[in-house]
């Protein structure tokens, strides 16, 4: 096995009551005395959607102009700090990992017209994976592509840790596409690869769409 495929330990969940203290802590206006009160479970909500288990701070919460998003602070269960961006109704919500909330809510915006633009390709999505999963084409998949599309990288990551793959930065097109049929957003980073692959060698067939500019997308779900 190469160097850059070593493969390295999947994050371990760490205590509750550490994750509490470092969540309470993010309340700056707070005292110390007061943050240590809070630091328990019946002042955070636990969310656990598709592969990202976090807890999150209903009274530290920072809402959009225009009143259309909430961004929540929060920390995932192995103690990553992001802002958790809800937006109003059933639109899918947004782990970000930058440190500012108004940032937080311009990513989440931007991603779900990105995610909405995508879903329009889907008949298109599916038929590639199909293809992937027959052989009837072949490309890699890598977590920079998963950086170009509007999930997050640590469900791709959490993926392959299912699979004992973590750490390997590279998977086939062929395991993409099956693990597409556990967890169908994998679908846009197949595609992402699929456009970067036809930049690199531009006389394979089909229909090239350019690519927009990537924005650190961290997660949709």
């Amino acid at each position: 096995m190469s160097a850059d495929q070593t493969l390295t330990p999947a994050p371990v969940p760490q205590r509750p009551g550490a994750l509490f203290q470092k969540l309470a802590g993010e309340r700056k206006a707070l005292s110390q005395g007061e943050k240590d009160a809070i630091a328990d479970a019946s002042a955070f909500t636990f969310v656990d959607r598709t592969w990202v288990t976090l807890w999150y701070d209903p009274a530290h919460a920072i809402r959009s102009k225009c009143g259309g998003m909430t961004a929540f602070r929060a920390i995932t269960t192995t103690g990553d700090l992001l802002w958790y961006v809800a937006p109003e109704g059933d639109a899918p919500v947004y782990h970000a990992q930058c440190a500012d909330p108004f940032e937080a809510i311009e990513h989440a915006t931007v991603a779900l017209g990105a995610q909405a633009d995508l879903n329009r390709r889907w008949a298109h999505i599916e038929r590639l994976a199909e293809d992937l999963r027959s052989g009837a084409v072949a490309f890699d998949v890598t977590l920079e592509d998963a950086r170009r599309v509007p999930i997050r990288p640590t469900m791709f990551k959490a993926l392959m840790a299912a699979m004992s793959l973590f750490g390997k930065r590279t998977v086939s097109g062929r395991n993409a596409a099956m693990l597409m049929k556990a967890e169908p957003s994998i679908g846009f980073i197949i595609h992402a690869a699929w456009i970067r692959s036809h930049i690199a060698d531009p006389a394979q067939n089909g229909v090239v769409v350019a690519p927009r500019r990537p924005v650190s997308f961290e997660a949709i779900c």
